[in-house]
């Protein structure tokens, strides 16, 4: 089982930080796949997240998805937002 942490990067203390985004609770995800497609989803849901953290149960971090991702050519998540784009469309 994998997980999905939204993280958000902001001032915090006088500095820039990176911490978990305290209204949005970890998504768990079946595969990188369906990861990918979840990212989608939150990037478009939620304006307060800067990046995602894909994790493994034993908390190794296999990924992370960034907002900027998505127009970077060789990016998993620009195709992933085509597939939930078509999805969306089916429904």
């Amino acid at each position: 089982m994998l997980t999905l942490h939204p993280m958000t990067g902001g001032i915090r203390d006088g500095r820039h930080q990176q911490y978990p985004t305290p209204h949005i609770e970890p998504r768990p995800v079946e595969s990188e796949t369906a990861a990918e497609e979840a990212a989608v989803r939150l990037f478009s849901a939620y304006g307060s997240i800067s990046y995602l953290t894909l994790t493994r149960e034993d908390g190794q971090q296999v990924r992370e998805y960034r907002r900027g991702h998505f127009f970077q050519a060789k990016s998993p998540l620009r195709h992933a937002r085509l597939r939930v784009a078509a999805q969306n469309t089916t429904l």
